[in-house]
């Protein structure tokens, strides 16, 4: 192989597949390593089959039994992250690839680099990421994987919950139920799981007090019987396994009650919920 291969100077065939090396059969035999700069077959000396080929065709052809690369993963949320909307962004050395991507292993799509998703936040343990390349034959990557934590704790002082309720049509030894809404204006689900119904100490205008003439039944919203409130979502209480507040006016026939006519009473909450 001191020699150098003279393509004119001897047949010319197109050889049906790329090789970056061949061994032949003869004694003497030599193992030629694909050149770089132009392409065609030759039968070189000592029946050594040669195979050329440009560099451009070697970056277009995956041989066969070879994997695609995988994409590398160039930006990913943080770990753990408090965001419920989260961004990646990922390369691939290969120009022209497609790519399929997964969250939390679910089914796989279709997608393109960056990517931006909403996790579940009430998804248990760790959250996940996968990307694989796609030629146009079809052919997959092994999949770039990125798993990672949502953090509740980190949202906890953001938690806020609107109550409102309101009950009029109090009659002397009626209870009177006070139908309730919780509004979760938040981006991730929040379990009430307990809630208490306060009256203002005199009415409006004042002169009837509510320790002497009205009594508070509490709703039974305990850490047992906890009420789900769907992210950007109202509830309406009561609702299954739990009891309503109620009001009623008491009855005293000693007491001239017509002082509580035409009044009202300041109505507040409080309570409490977790992620």
């Amino acid at each position: 192989m001191g020699r150098r291969i003279d393509p004119g100077a001897h047949p010319v065939r197109l050889h049906p597949s790329l090789q970056q090396a061949v061994t032949p059969s003869r004694q003497g035999a030599r193992t030629v390593k694909t050149p770089t700069s132009t392409r065609h077959t030759a039968l070189g000396l000592f029946g050594v089959v040669v195979v050329l080929a440009t560099s451009a065709d070697a970056a277009k052809t995956v041989a066969p039994g070879v994997l695609l690369a995988a994409p590398v993963l160039r930006s990913v949320p943080a770990d753990p992250t408090s965001t419920v909307t989260n961004t990646v962004a990922w390369i691939h050395p290969r120009p022209g690839v497609g790519f399929r991507c997964t969250t939390d292993d679910r089914d796989w799509f279709p997608c393109t680099s960056p990517l931006t998703w909403e996790l579940d936040p009430a998804t248990d343990g760790r959250h996940t990421f996968s990307v694989r390349a796609v030629d146009a034959s079809g052919r997959e990557s092994l999949p770039a994987r990125y798993t990672f934590a949502y953090r509740d704790a980190l949202r906890a002082s953001s938690v806020r919950l609107t109550v409102t309720g309101s009950v009029d049509g109090l009659a002397p030894g009626v209870w009177v139920p006070v139908p309730v809404r919780v509004s979760n204006p938040g981006p991730v689900p929040v379990h009430l799981t307990s809630l208490e119904l306060h009256v203002a100490a005199d009415s409006t205008p004042p002169g009837c007090s509510a320790a002497t003439n009205l009594e508070v039944r509490q709703p039974q919203v305990t850490g047992g019987d906890r009420v789900l409130v769907p992210a950007r979502s109202t509830v309406t209480l009561p609702v299954a396994g739990t009891a309503p507040a109620a009001i009623r006016l008491r009855d005293l026939p000693t007491v001239n009650q017509d002082v509580c006519k035409a009044k009202s009473f300041a109505l507040s909450w409080s309570g409490t919920a977790e992620h």
